[in-house]
């Protein structure tokens, strides 16, 4: 390592490490839970459901009383996730569902569709960071479809075809690797390996995840949902150990637990602060709204929200 990479490696991990961490969030007392966590009634839907912060988000509801639905690949997962819930498993329904591929996530949505039941919260939480290019059998490059299209294809499904309920919220969950990229489509898809990186292509999903909210929350204004996206801060997850290993081995002893990082979510479900369709309004993080930019380079968008909203139309049509 040169000294270069070193010197921003220390400045990186001054600046974050005392707010992103598991420090910040004890410091702020958010381990003191100042609002009700009682969801009886509720129905939620969460993606990314079988392990990391999505198990945490499926483990909180079911504990307050809400009815949950947890979507992921991975049977023998929800079904341990399941039978780990004891008497209360039966608050759980497990769907199946392959969220890297259209197929996937459209056979999802025909599903929820004709069983007609309406949610109160859709936890758009599945993310992935591939160093490698992965392509689908149709073609895609994997982490667009897991992390952009697939969520943007069951929202606006869900939306549109009154599976939200009015006034019911929807929390999309970011990262802090979007503060790297500007909206752009240009690292959307990227199918070729000489060109294709990982990090800048997760960036590049996540700062669409941002941009979306704004324009969710205009285009859906008339059915009262309001739309958030949080940032967890860095949480302990298999896939922050897989993706980002020699993170992990840094700063392992102080990442936050997956329900600390998914905590911020209840409390936005809980509170309902008041939403924009500002596609820069900021991202939620530890109860309060954070800027969405830090670096003057991604403040000038390198595309338009519609021209980000055609892309993706375009490649569910494909």
């Amino acid at each position: 390592m040169d000294l270069a990479t070193l010197k921003k490696l220390i400045l990186f991990y001054s600046r974050f490490t005392p707010s992103y961490s598991a420090i910040g969030y004890f410091a702020r007392g958010l381990f003191i839970h100042r609002y009700s966590r009682v969801y009886a009634g509720q129905r939620w839907l969460v993606t990314g459901a079988s392990g990391g912060i999505g198990e945490a988000i499926v483990r909180e509801g079911i504990r307050g009383g809400a009815e949950v639905t947890a979507i992921a690949r991975d049977p023998s997962k929800l079904q341990m996730l399941k039978q780990s819930l004891g008497s209360k498993a039966e608050k759980l329904t497990c769907l199946i569902t392959d969220m890297a591929t259209v197929r996937g996530v459209k056979g999802l949505t025909e599903q929820l569709a004709a069983e007609a039941l309406e949610y109160d919260a859709l936890f758009n939480n599945v993310g992935v960071l591939f160093n490698s290019l992965t392509i689908t059998d149709e073609g895609k490059e994997a982490t667009f479809v897991t992390n952009l299209l697939s969520h943007y294809h069951l929202t606006e499904s869900m939306a549109a075809q009154g599976r939200l309920k009015r006034g019911a919220v929807v929390i999309n969950m970011t990262s802090g690797g979007m503060y790297n990229s500007p909206l752009s489509i240009e690292n959307l898809n990227v199918t070729n390996p000489e060109t294709y990186a990982g990090k800048a292509a997760y960036a590049a999903h996540k700062r669409g995840q941002v941009a979306l909210t704004g324009y969710w929350n205009d285009r859906f204004k008339d059915k009262a949902i309001d739309f958030y996206v949080m940032h967890p801060g860095w949480a302990k997850t298999a896939g922050v150990k897989s993706a980002l290993p020699v993170f992990y081995k840094l700063q392992n002893l102080i990442l936050r637990s997956p329900f600390q990082g998914a905590e911020t979510g209840f409390w936005l479900l809980a509170t309902r602060p008041e939403t924009s369709d500002d596609l820069d309004y900021g991202v939620w993080f530890d109860h309060e709204i954070r800027p969405a930019h830090m670096f003057e380079a991604t403040k000038a968008a390198r595309c338009s929200i519609d021209e980000l909203v055609a892309f993706l139309d375009r490649e569910l049509a494909d």
